[in-house]
């Protein structure tokens, strides 16, 4: 099987909630006992190296010397699990710069399996796009993230082709929605989710206090949406860990 994976996290639009997966998957991992390295492509809002402040690398695609600095990175060998928050401003420059250079293929000639989570919105310009991105990394693990949160698209949307083709997509994840009521809560760049969801939790700075922690209720809505969101999470994950394996076995 591969030595190690890539999950590289990705949206058409703003605001689909990929920074949000990008997050869970990483907490997810460190829950699981692993250090990611985590890379955060938005140079702007940057929200994942806000997170993780000494783990997370922050690239600006827009130069070139940051786009050799990615990818020389993630085509070497791994000792750990990289997670990449691809800013929907570089969404298709990233995607462009990965095929030109046949990042999958020397990627896993190295151990180092690339996974593709693709979040779906409202716009039925999401599922032309989707389409052709499963279409252009064929090679790669493709992952549907339906975010409850979205709500969904217009019914013209759900009865075009190319919707009714992208959702017969194998390779789904369900992003559960979380009560608004806390939804700003778990956006708190102090809180770890991971260190949140440890007995006792744990995680903030000293003199920091989320409202997480400040009542019962939302302790456990919060606790509850994230043992559900960490539950798909692994299901995914290992449903591409068993593929992957499979593919290396295929005979020649």
């Amino acid at each position: 099987m591969p030595k190690n994976f890539t999950y590289i996290v990705s949206s058409l639009h703003g605001r689909a909630g990929k920074t949000l997966l990008a997050r869970l998957i990483a907490d997810y991992l460190i829950l699981r006992g692993e250090s990611p390295d985590l890379f955060d492509t938005d140079t702007v809002e940057k929200k994942l190296s806000g997170c993780f402040p000494s783990s997370a690398t922050l690239i600006d695609l827009d130069k070139v010397i940051n786009q050799m600095q990615l990818f020389d990175t993630l085509v070497a060998p791994a000792s750990a699990p990289r997670v990449v928050d691809v800013t929907h401003r570089s969404f298709s420059k990233f995607f462009h710069l990965m095929e030109e250079i046949g990042y999958a293929e020397e990627a896993r000639e190295r151990g180092n399996e690339p996974v593709i989570f693709y979040l779906l919105n409202r716009e039925a310009d999401t599922y032309t796009r989707g389409l052709s991105l499963r279409e252009h990394f064929k090679d790669c693990s493709f992952v549907l993230v339906d975010n409850e949160a979205n709500g969904r698209p217009e019914r013209a949307v759900q009865l075009s082709v190319d919707y009714m083709t992208l959702m017969r997509h194998d390779l789904q994840m369900k992003l559960p929605a979380l009560d608004p009521m806390f939804a700003t809560v778990i956006e708190d760049p102090y809180l770890s989710l991971s260190g949140f969801m440890q007995d006792p939790p744990a995680g903030m700075p000293p003199g920091k206090v989320s409202l997480a922690y400040m009542s019962l209720e939302a302790r456990n809505a919060i606790r509850g949406w994230l043992k559900q969101v960490n539950g798909e999470i692994g299901r995914l994950l290992e449903m591409v860990r068993l593929r992957a394996e499979m593919m290396l076995r295929r005979p020649l």
